[in-house]
């Protein structure tokens, strides 16, 4: 790092760079994308007993692993050009052209949007009993949102000039 304050780490400022050079559809995928992965080590269904501690479960698990996946892969469509992949029909030629990356992205986030929902609705209630809680805790909910986002930035895509 420099010692001036008010000068960027060159590595941090290439990132940077690259990161600006993605369209705005891309970049909201790809911090979806991110965040979910961060997220999926967090905790997304949680149970507690008062005095004794608890457990949780990250998102890879049951529903939740498809929805991981599904941000990743979003996460590798949305750097296509910083890998110099013009669209997804450049890595699979044999694709109808009307399979376009804005609308990968929007599947793969409604997808993955629908898969936490299940996994909400399949991994049991929220609910609390003689000191025991349980339920669905904060990972999955940000998870959601970041199904969503990766959605949101597949939609912001379509009227985007292709790469």
């Amino acid at each position: 790092m420099s010692s001036n304050p008010g000068q960027m780490n060159p590595q941090v400022d290439q990132a940077r760079q690259m990161f600006l050079s993605l369209s705005l559809g891309r970049r909201v995928a790809l911090v979806g994308a991110v965040v979910g992965l961060i997220d999926s080590f967090l905790h997304w269904y949680s149970v507690s007993i008062a005095g004794y501690g608890g457990a949780s479960e990250n998102g890879w698990h049951g529903w939740g692993l498809l929805a991981v996946l599904l941000l990743i892969a979003s996460g590798v469509v949305a750097i296509f050009p910083l890998m110099g992949i013009r669209t997804v029909r450049g890595l699979i030629p044999t694709l109808p052209p009307v399979v376009t990356d804005s609308m990968v992205l929007m599947g793969a986030g409604v997808i993955a949007v629908l898969a936490v929902i299940l996994f909400i609705a399949t991994e049991g209630p929220s609910g609390s009993a003689a000191g025991i809680s349980y339920g669905p805790s904060f990972g999955a909910y940000i998870g959601l949102i970041c199904g969503i986002a990766v959605a949101a930035g597949g939609y912001l895509m379509r009227s985007e000039p292709a790469a």
